[in-house]
């Protein structure tokens, strides 16, 4: 969601060109012929070299399939195509689900409060939500293969003041000794869906997501949201995952979700402040708390809103989070929204996107989460926005019925395509040699397809010039021949929209166009 925006932490007196060069890991890769572009990168991929097991790539519901789930079946199958189909759009791998706390007439923005299943305490109207529900259906018959529930706030009859945002009192808008009821609601509602009599209905949700940004304080007429202090969050965990057990209900818990990167290896002083309570520093409040770490499945959760500006936290926050969690080996990572709030040069969100500009501001982000911080999952904010805000994969103007039922595909829809559609759940991360590359121009990662002999390179060329590419793969020992490379292209050319381009024989280089994203899938015998 759009959170408050965090500046991150300053720049600790190394160079930002120094930096950059420190962290060049990138190529470029498109397909067509090299002709008179410059000399190729030779990159060199160490197949096996492994880092983290890729989870999945993904978007949210909310909250706007409520709304676009009333339009015309064509219309709704576009948008569901363009999300969810691995030929027609592309191919994310985890859909987020919003469980509502309920339509509340104070919050001044329509789109941002929605129903809830709940109608009094142990009894649901599961009619309800039917707009994000038959979303959740058409990512399940598209083939997407994981689905998260979360929340931003219980329903009002469990909050302090009675209402899905926050009132000025109290570290959670959560009533005290509520934690039960929170948690009996949350997996009567996993239950329903997983065991539901229609077999279309079905779904089951993988991971649950209890607290969304808790170290916000919500205290506005603006979107539902919960502000959480660690030891309020510790307490809905244990609570939560000792209901999922006493009932058998496979779901796992995802959390924490922080509203900010930085939060992750330090306090929030403001909040803690604030409201008298530690807020933050996540990792080690977590992962290193024996009675809390055991129940959160081996992942923990950040968003990286507001960690994008270039001229420090887009490198520094992630150096340092990938610092804290090595301290925890074996431990997921998982960035969980972005929308750009911030920006590489502080311009802010305003003021929707269409073009490569954002595309590529976005692949970048993407590429850091990867390769820096080690991400196991990247999942973006919302799929389809109506508003003038960079905050959309997919945007629209419709705001009522009647109104024309516009589809606007934005190009960074696509960019995040050049990974969701390829590098899929259980694929590995490898090393990618490549010389000469920073983040202000070209950069690369590479992953793996060990069952199916494929490899898959993604390059990120942020330069206003095309860039040649020529990959090898090591160790030759490994007896895989390579037999083709093709490339898939988004760029700002008509057409260049995830474009397959000719495959390519594995001696000749590939040129990458100007400003673009290319996936390049490289297949063995």
């Amino acid at each position: 969601m759009q959170p408050q925006k965090s500046e991150g932490q300053p720049n600790r007196g190394r160079s930002r060109r120094s930096v950059l060069k420190a962290l060049a890991m990138g190529a470029a890769g498109n397909a067509l012929k090299a002709g008179d572009a410059p000399p190729p990168h030779r990159d060199t991929v160490h197949l096996d070299v492994e880092y983290q097991e890729i989870d999945n790539f993904g978007a949210s519901d909310c909250w706007s399939m409520q709304k676009l789930g009333t339009w015309s079946p064509d219309s709704r199958a576009r948008i569901a195509d363009l999300l969810f189909s691995r030929t027609k759009g592309i191919g994310l791998s985890c859909w987020r689900f919003n469980i509502g706390g309920g339509i509340n007439p104070q919050i001044s923005e329509p789109w941002r409060t929605a129903e809830t299943f709940e109608v009094a305490e142990g009894r649901y109207d599961w009619t309800r939500q039917a707009g994000q529900r038959w979303f959740l259906s058409a990512a399940q018959e598209r083939g997407v293969p994981r689905f998260l529930a979360f929340v931003n706030s219980p329903p009002g009859r469990m909050t302090l003041n009675g209402l899905t945002f926050c009132g000025p009192q109290g570290t959670t808008n959560l009533k005290p000794g509520f934690d039960a009821q929170y948690a009996r609601y949350l997996v009567d509602i996993l239950e329903h869906f997983r065991t539901d009599p229609d077999p279309a209905a079905r779904i089951p949700f993988h991971y649950v997501s209890p607290i969304n940004e808790p170290q916000w304080d919500w205290a506005g007429h603006s979107q539902e949201g919960m502000r959480a202090s660690n030891a309020d969050i510790k307490g809905i965990v244990r609570t939560l995952a000792a209901e999922l057990a006493r009932r058998n209900c496979p779901t796992q818990l995802a959390v924490l979700e922080s509203g900010c990167l930085p939060d992750m290896s330090h306090l929030n002083t403001v909040s803690s402040a604030r409201w008298g309570a530690p807020y933050g520093n996540y990792i080690e409040e977590f992962l290193g708390d024996p009675s809390i770490g055991p129940l959160l499945s081996g992942r923990i959760g950040y968003h990286s809103y507001g960690s994008d500006p270039v001229d420090g936290p887009l490198l520094n926050n992630r150096q340092e989070l990938a610092a804290s969690i090595k301290k925890y080996p074996g431990w997921k990572i998982w960035e969980t929204e972005y929308c750009v709030m911030v920006g590489p040069g502080r311009q802010g969100g305003n003021h929707r996107d269409l073009t490569m500009k954002t595309a590529l501001d976005v692949a970048r982000v993407i590429h850091l989460d990867l390769t820096v911080v080690g991400v196991s999952a990247w999942q973006w904010w919302t799929a389809v926005s109506p508003v003038d805000y960079k905050d959309g994969l997919i945007f629209t103007d419709w705001k009522k019925p009647g109104d024309p039922e516009t589809i606007f595909p934005a190009r960074l829809l696509w960019a995040l395509g050049n990974y969701s559609r390829f590098v899929r759940p259980g694929m590995r991360r490898v090393q990618l040699d490549a010389a000469g590359h920073d983040i202000g121009a070209l950069m690369g990662s590479a992953y793996k397809d060990e069952k199916a002999r494929e490899a898959v390179l993604v390059y990120v060329n942020m330069a206003a010039t095309p860039r040649v590419v020529q990959p090898r793969f090591e160790p030759v020992s490994r007896q895989w021949q390579l037999q083709s490379l093709t490339p898939w292209v988004t760029s700002e050319k008509p057409g260049d929209e995830l474009k397959p381009y000719p495959a390519s024989a594995p001696d000749q280089p590939l040129q990458l166009p100007a400003q673009s994203v290319t996936t390049v899938v490289a297949r063995f015998a």
